[in-house]
């Protein structure tokens, strides 16, 4: 299946754009060198969970709704975009309602 922009990289390449940066000036204050930035752009990677942590106090996201962002991509690299995929997916959703009731 080829690669496509990731929610995630959608995101970060729109507001690296409406700031004017390059990709070498968010690498330089994010310490996430430029190359790695074009791949999570791009789709062709996701940030680590330490990445993502820079790239959100970066661009002043909240770190729970992209680390949300980042589990969906995970799985839907992971397993793909079919319908056993979904099919998982609405039974984790049933499931963690009592978990959610609980709290």
């Amino acid at each position: 299946m080829k690669s496509k922009n990731s929610d995630i990289g959608l995101r970060l390449r729109h507001l690296r754009k409406i700031k004017s940066k390059t990709l070498h000036q968010v690498s330089m204050v994010t310490d996430i060198d430029s190359p790695m930035l074009s791949k999570i752009e791009r789709g062709k990677r996701l940030p680590t969970l330490e990445q993502l942590k820079k790239l959100c106090k970066y661009f002043n996201l909240t770190e729970e709704e992209m680390k949300i962002m980042y589990t969906a991509e995970k799985i839907i690299k992971k397993y793909g975009l079919n319908e056993t995929t979904y099919e998982a997916a609405r039974i984790v959703s049933e499931q963690i309602v009592p978990y959610l009731k609980k709290k």
